[in-house]
């Protein structure tokens, strides 16, 4: 495909090294002014991309905010060691570079989430033990050992603080549950809800628990003010020792009137971007590290109860599964998207396995039937008849009509002559019983810490490169490589296989990195007869995990707010102005590297044209008109993100940076002046 000033693209992993990172440590250089090429006359047929979210429990994107769970480590396991690593002095054994950062042996407080009050001194102590436990899936709960007549401390309590703090509503009930088992314990226990200095602010639950058998406590508790980060209290009444697990505290109010696992404001947000798809669990989640840390999805379904969690190689380094496989689903369903189930193949992240020689991946050996059967499982549980062992499942479970399962990704980030015989067995026994879902292959994202700039290089090597269906493409580089990329599809061969990007990381100085994404999209939806899909990343983070630091996710939740950033406001206007028909445009005329970018298309059913600009300089610039086709003035609906180094969106500052949306007048015969650091959507009619 030809382009007035495509260039041929022949970046290679050397020429990737010698390219210098100016942009990471200062502002973006100033280049002249360009010139606005369009022709109307030239346009092609184009798919509209599908802009989706790339969810990955990271950053307490879910545990902490987008799960509504109050209650950290609820079931005393966030401290359980990363399952089949051994340790020995110090290091994780039989891993491949073991001192390095990210291979750090796992430690945590066992308790951590929970504490005794008053700090200096109480009568009552806590521990975590294995000894008695309620199940195989939960192996440790809290042993309760009060030594004195607490009469004499009546301000002596065990408390969680949950996840930073508990935001407590007086217009909201807090459902309660938890499982106690006495030793030699026989007076009540006293269960209620406190503020930031632990004085009580709730009602109180009272529960006897002389059972020496584990026994299920349920209770609603009502605040009687507004508490920002309150936190539960349980108080015993007696000396004795009892044993505590699986306490649970959810809020009334969540998605759904309450039916749901997940925080009415976040999803609120998710729902309003409207994504196409979800991907789902990951991500490097997938794979882990071994078999024991690679996602299991049978063990996330059921009570939470049965669920043991699972270390991950992703800070905070655990997850309850509280949003498991089941809830994946019904997030799909409440913010209308597709869902993208994203498989493991067997094989582990490339960085915990050998290689002998260098680059050649030893991975391990693994019943590879097994995983395929998980997966026709997992398929069946997702759109199964009720009829069938799986979906029948899934009826037991509150949901009898089939999930919105579209995509079926088989591994993550898996390359190699493994992964290719492996795709070929997996696809041929998947598409046989399932042929209307779509199937995505991946690519290698990096060798040897080396970024794999031409990941379709790999497709001839397939078993049967036609079973290549959809291809996934990952990236993480700096602004000058996006910059680089603006034409890159535009040289992909037809006919081979649909682009998909899995994930795409763009590092260096904000607000230049967050406008340089937009490189990328242009390019793949001015490509889009590649049908392309696009998973946004990072969707969220918790503002208090992150310390306040400034971070681009899309949406920064607190313990009280969901906050949507300028990367939300940015993907949405793609993801609100796709269009079918592309017209060509281009921006002529830059000298050294392009930093103004645009594409311009023909909405068929909105009958509107949709023209798309971004300014990656930190001035004003004016574009010269090369245009035809558009001979007169048009009234449009101007969308403008402008953004500012040091300025964004925070639960302090939640309305810093927002679109602005303005009816103007359009003559794309005379010059147009483009705002520093700025984005800016044109929608207009001819007449």
């Amino acid at each position: 495909m030809n382009h007035p000033t495509l260039k041929s693209l022949t970046l290679g992993i050397g020429l990737f090294f010698t390219l210098p990172l100016v942009y990471a440590n200062s502002s973006f250089p100033s280049s002249s002014d360009g010139t606005l090429y369009i022709n109307k006359s030239k346009t092609r047929k184009v798919a509209p991309v599908k802009y989706g979210f790339h969810y990955e429990e990271i950053g307490m994107m879910g545990e902490g905010a987008l799960h509504a769970e109050l209650i950290r480590n609820r079931s005393f396991e966030e401290a359980t060691p990363p399952a089949g690593l051994s340790v020995k002095n110090g290091l994780y054994e039989n891993v491949p570079a073991p001192r390095v950062k990210e291979k750090k042996v796992f430690q945590a407080d066992p308790l951590i989430g929970w504490t005794t009050y008053p700090l200096s001194y109480a009568p009552v102590f806590v521990s975590r033990t294995e000894t008695d436990p309620m199940s195989e899936e939960n192996k440790y709960s809290m042993l309760v050992n009060v030594t004195e007549d607490i009469a004499n401390h009546p301000d002596a309590l065990i408390l969680n603080r949950g996840y930073y703090g508990m935001n407590l509503k007086t217009d909201t009930s807090y459902r309660l549950s938890l499982f106690l088992k006495s030793r030699n314990y026989s007076a009540p226990l006293r269960v209620f809800l406190v503020d930031e200095l632990g004085q009580q602010v709730s009602n109180v639950i009272e529960v006897n628990i002389e059972n020496r058998d584990w026994t299920k406590y349920t209770g609603e508790l009502k605040p009687e003010k507004n508490v920002q980060r309150g936190m539960l209290a349980i108080q015993p009444m007696s000396k004795g020792q009892f044993q505590i697990d699986v306490v649970s505290l959810f809020p009334s109010d969540t998605w759904n009137e309450g039916k749901s696992v997940f925080r009415k404001d976040i999803v609120q947000n998710l729902k309003e971007f409207a994504p196409c798809f979800i991907r789902f669990p990951g991500g490097c989640i997938v794979h882990g590290v071994n078999e024991e840390t690679m996602y299991h999805w049978k063990k996330t379904l059921g009570p939470i109860e049965n669920r043991p969690g699972q270390w991950s190689k992703w800070a905070p380094y655990y997850r309850t599964d509280g949003i498991g496989y089941h809830e994946f689903y019904e997030l799909c369903e409440y913010v209308g998207a597709d869902a993208m189930y994203v498989m493991p193949t067997g094989m582990i992240c490339s960085g915990w396995v050998k290689q002998s020689p260098q680059w050649n991946f030893r991975h391990i050996d693994v019943d590879l039937d097994a995983y395929i059967q998980d997966a026709l499982d997992a398929i069946e549980y997702a759109i199964g008849d009720t009829t069938t062992k799986w979906g029948a499942e899934r009826a037991k479970n509150g949901h009898p009509a089939p999930f919105p399962l579209k995509y079926i990704e088989i591994g993550n980030e898996d390359f190699g002559p493994v992964y290719w015989e492996r795709y070929e067995k997996i696809y041929q026994a998947l598409s046989a019983k399932y042929p209307d879902l779509v199937y995505i292959a991946n690519s290698v994202i990096r060798v040897v810490g080396r970024e794999n700039d031409d990941k379709r290089k790999d497709i001839p090597n397939f078993v049967n490169p036609k079973n290549v269906k959809v291809f996934d493409e990952h990236y993480y580089n700096s602004i000058e490589w996006a910059c680089e990329q603006h034409y890159r599809f535009d040289n992909y061969k037809r006919g081979v296989a649909d682009l998909f990007i899995g994930e795409l990381g763009i590092s260096g100085k904000y607000p230049y990195n967050l406008l340089a994404t937009g490189a990328i999209r242009m390019s793949i939806e001015r490509n889009g007869d590649l049908n392309p899909l696009f998973a946004e990343r990072p969707v969220m983070r918790h503002w208090d995990f992150l310390e306040h630091r400034i971070f681009l996710p899309m949406l920064i939740n607190g313990v009280d707010s969901s906050v949507k950033t300028s990367f939300f406001y940015l993907a949405k206007m793609f993801r609100d102005n796709t269009f079918d028909v592309c017209l060509d445009a281009a921006i002529k005329d830059i000298e050294g590297l392009q930093n103004i970018f645009v594409t311009m298309g023909y909405d068929t059913a909105s009958k509107q044209y949709i023209l798309k600009l971004i300014n990656l300089q930190d001035k004003k610039v004016t574009l010269q008109p090369e245009v035809s086709g558009f001979k007169r003035p048009v009234k449009a609906h101007k969308t403008s993100l402008v953004l500012v180094p040091g300025k964004e969106n925070t639960p302090f500052t939640p309305n810093e940076v927002q679109p602005v949306e303005t009816e103007v007048g359009l003559d794309l015969n005379q010059p147009l002046e483009l705002e520093a650091a700025s984005m800016v959507v044109y929608r207009f009619k001819l007449k």
